[in-house]
């Protein structure tokens, strides 16, 4: 978009001060945003978005899984994907298990749609596991991001665990993730 220069926002004419209509023809174009700053449209308010996650693979997870000596060597991983804030999450899906393997290659892309939440933090969750057969799944680590509301075409990226987000969480997960915002069609913003 071309940046137009603002025009004042009241004028005199025969002593009586009013309203530019050029001042109004120009914010409704440009959304009212400085001369020489970044101009935005003004649009309908977000309704949701479309979230396209890929868990490309992970490196040097923790093992979990003892041999036959009882000293741990492996991990059967697997990746569950939530999407929330506080203590209210969903579950957007989860990749299959990579069986004996600290380095996985998933490879899997899960689409999701996510409701808007005004005034929540909302954040993503990758919650890292250990497969077991005969009991429940060990907690491997979480990576947490912030679901930030915009239209986004990402690349992939390395997240490290932290260390502190189980016991002895190590290593990383490389993640792309791809979102597009869609909009209440015909009510516009209040705010």
């Amino acid at each position: 978009m071309s940046n137009i220069k603002r025009p004042p926002k009241l004028i005199t004419t025969d002593g009586v001060t009013k309203l530019n209509p050029a001042y109004l023809e120009w914010k409704k174009q440009t959304g009212g945003g400085a001369a020489g700053a970044a101009t935005f449209k003004r649009q309908d308010p977000i309704e949701s978005m479309t979230l396209r996650i890929t868990i490309i693979q992970g490196s040097d997870l923790v093992a979990k899984d003892r041999n036959l000596f009882g000293k741990k060597t492996t991990s059967d991983p697997y990746v569950q994907i939530l999407a929330g804030s506080g203590r209210s999450y969903v579950r957007l899906g989860q990749t299959k298990t990579i069986y004996k393997n600290l380095s996985p290659q998933w490879n899997e892309t899960i689409t999701a749609q996510v409701k808007y939440i005004h005034h929540a933090r909302s954040e993503l969750r990758f919650q890292i596991y250990d497969e077991d057969k005969l009991s429940d799944p060990d907690n491997m680590g979480v990576v947490t991001l912030p679901l930030i509301w915009e239209t986004t075409n990402g690349t992939p990226q390395w997240y490290e665990i932290p260390k502190n987000s189980a016991k002895n969480a190590q290593g990383k997960i490389q993640l792309q993730i791809q979102s597009q915002i869609h909009h209440l069609q015909g009510l516009k913003s209040y705010v």
